[in-house]
């Protein structure tokens, strides 16, 4: 059976490959190399990239999610749809196999990619809780810089049937569902699920992929998710890209479901990528949660949600 057990990358499309490399890197992210029409960019951790971006018009490929060993592949490659086991062309290396997911989204399946020697990041920040001291002549004085990316940590598509796809990555990927968001004024109606890697006992990210219900005609990528060491990072991150006059999406605020500090901002091409820190951990036999889609339920804290934070990619 196959269980993928993390999220390795996303790949998106864009006319210019210089202004999203200049984004991702005052987003936080590090080039990587390149290869004829496509950019590679990495984070802190172990992974060789964690974004490729494609040059074209402007959009959503593909997202890579890690297989649990190589005879999955030889697994996936047998499902409907699929590629047959395929070397991968970039860094790292590796195999994957392409898998055709609802809607028609690709996923690629991987395994073996050679991993990359981690990158410097400051520490976390020590704190000074109100009962409990940890920091003694030891000052704060965190760089004012892009929030550095350790990791991918999820991606949010939208479906035109939530629960199918729900049940895909159940019953095709082994993921298991967090917690459902349905309709404040029709529990049957699923607005979405948060899905998870099942790692057993082994502590994985409340979600993975969040299957999110389209509305007609919007069948895309909601955003991609990039985690950071500390808050701190959030809201350094949050006032670099201020600076460097970025759009802001909405931020800085803390979910609810997940837990995490977030922040979320437009690429130059409208794709929607969010710094977050403080996430939940969860194993696999926490039971999923059922909650109503309401304002309350998406953010602990912030500010009003934006307006047109549901919608897809834009300039």
């Amino acid at each position: 059976m196959i269980k993928v057990q993390d999220i390795v990358y996303c790949v998106f499309r864009a006319p210019d490959l210089d202004k999203m490399a200049t984004f991702l890197t005052d987003f936080g992210m590090v080039e990587n190399g390149r290869s004829g029409d496509r950019l590679f960019m990495r984070g802190a951790g172990a992974y060789p990239y964690i974004n490729v971006i494609e040059k074209g018009e402007a959009g959503f490929v593909a997202v890579g999610m890690l297989a649990g060993s190589a005879a999955e592949l030889d697994e996936a490659a047998k499902l409907p749809g699929s590629s047959p086991v395929e070397t991968i062309d970039a860094p790292g290396g590796g195999k994957r196999v392409r898998l055709k997911a609802p809607d028609n989204y690709r996923i690629d399946l991987v395994h073996g990619m050679e991993p990359a020697p981690e990158l410097k990041v400051r520490d976390p920040l020590a704190i000074n809780f109100g009962w409990k001291k940890q920091r003694v002549v030891d000052l704060q004085r965190p760089a004012f810089e892009p929030a550095r990316i350790v990791r991918l940590g999820h991606c949010v598509l939208k479906f035109s049937d939530g629960d199918a796809a729900a049940k895909w990555l159940r019953e095709t990927l082994g993921m298991l569902p967090t917690d459902r968001l349905h309709a404040p004024d029709n529990k049957a109606a699923t607005l979405g699920t948060f899905m998870r890697c099942d790692r057993g006992q082994k502590p994985a990210d409340h979600h993975t992929i969040f299957a999110l219900q389209a509305m007609p005609g919007d069948i895309n990528v909601h955003h991609t998710s990039y985690e950071v060491q500390d808050p701190d990072a959030v809201h350094i991150g949050n006032q670099w890209l201020h600076s460097k006059g970025y759009v802001a999406e909405w931020g800085v605020g803390r979910h609810l479901l997940g837990s995490q500090v977030f922040d979320y901002w437009r690429s130059p091409y409208g794709h929607i990528f969010e710094h977050y820190a403080d996430g939940d951990l969860l194993i696999s036999d926490i039971k999923p949660g059922d909650y109503p889609a309401t304002q309350e339920n998406l953010a602990q804290w912030g500010p009003e949600l934006s307006p047109t934070f549901f919608d897809s990619v834009r300039a």
